[in-house]
């Protein structure tokens, strides 16, 4: 059985927030295979503007091809509706049941994640690992650790990885006021919003 992280996002676009996310669950957690995993509706940004699609799942392929053990999934793309964590992880688990699926979500969203739709089934049939973010106090994190292992069972790898301090808003804003992204993204990622004019 392979241990596989999901690591889900609007990546508009992919930044180096992510890329230490990315690389940590591989050495730390021992996942085999990172699948990215890009929304076409989170639930949380509804209404808000993003990159087309094309251009989203290229800048994560560009990604993939930098590494061996990273897959892009297309799957919440091609569902042009909200997109819904536990409805996902189950199609996913259904299409790879030779897999372990450990979903990667951010400290700041494992406060909430109780409220996500179906938030109590998820926590039951799924493992996660975490990632901390800059700015969440890692006393809060720790308590809700344990009360979602206690009354959940949930299973939770925490991360050592030092938080990278960037969103992808941050870039957005950079690009259109003309700003250096070098120290956002990485390089391909920079060439490739620059050949297609994105964020102008």
């Amino acid at each position: 059985m392979s241990e596989i992280g999901i690591l889900g996002g609007t990546f508009d676009p992919f930044h180096l927030g992510h890329l230490s996310v990315l690389e940590s669950a591989i050495e730390e957690a021992d996942c085999e295979k990172i699948v990215l995993l890009p929304a076409k509706v989170n639930p949380f940004k509804i209404g808000k503007k993003m990159a087309d699609d094309r251009h989203r799942l290229a800048m994560l392929e560009i990604i993939a091809d930098m590494y061996g053990n990273v897959e892009v999934s297309d799957f919440e793309i091609k569902e042009a509706k909200v997109s819904y964590t536990y409805h996902t992880l189950r199609s996913i688990s259904r299409q790879r049941p030779d897999d372990r699926l450990h979903f990667i979500v951010g400290s700041d969203s494992l406060l909430s994640i109780e409220s996500w739709h179906k938030g109590d089934e998820l926590l039951r049939e799924f493992s996660f690992i975490l990632a901390p973010r800059p700015g969440f106090c890692t006393g809060k994190t720790a308590d809700k650790l344990k009360e979602l292992y206690i009354k959940y069972g949930t299973k939770i790898k925490v991360l050592n990885n030092r938080p990278v301090d960037v969103s992808s808003t941050e870039v957005r804003k950079a690009l259109k006021e003309g700003r250096s992204i070098e120290r956002y993204i990485p390089e391909p990622i920079a060439d490739y919003i620059d050949e297609k004019g994105l964020y102008r």
